[in-house]
């Protein structure tokens, strides 16, 4: 008889594991959609101040610290340099992710992204 309730209480412990599971995966994919938004903001500064220049990389930090608390960084070879009308620049986005409900550390994750400057 003990038997019965004790697989009664794994089984009930069992889905639960799986349900917070369930919603830490789903949080952690929620947080990756973001990445799509920052890059098209990064891409939108390289076509506005011809570059990653000081202005767009102050105006990228403050929208990261602003609508994601400081999740997202930038790095690039032209870093700080004006390009061009047309000219690429090749930049990556460090994302730092934070898995909630169980205590592991946060996922570090690398992006990489193309924007063509639009000033003359």
């Amino acid at each position: 008889m003990q038997e019965g309730t004790i697989m009664e209480l794994v089984k009930w412990f069992i889905g639960l594991f799986l349900i917070m599971m369930i919603v830490a995966l789903a949080v952690f994919l929620f947080q990756m959609g973001d990445v799509n938004t920052f890059k098209q903001q990064v891409n939108y500064q390289i076509e506005r101040n011809g570059g990653l220049t000081q202005e767009a990389m102050a105006s990228i930090n403050d929208y990261s610290e602003r609508y994601f608390n400081g999740r997202f960084t930038v790095e690039s070879d032209l870093l700080n340099t004006r390009v061009n009308y047309g000219d690429t620049v090749d930049y990556k986005v460090n994302g730092v992710f934070e898995i909630v409900i169980f205590a592991i550390p946060d996922v570090k994750m690398q992006f990489a992204g193309t924007g063509v400057s639009q000033v003359r």
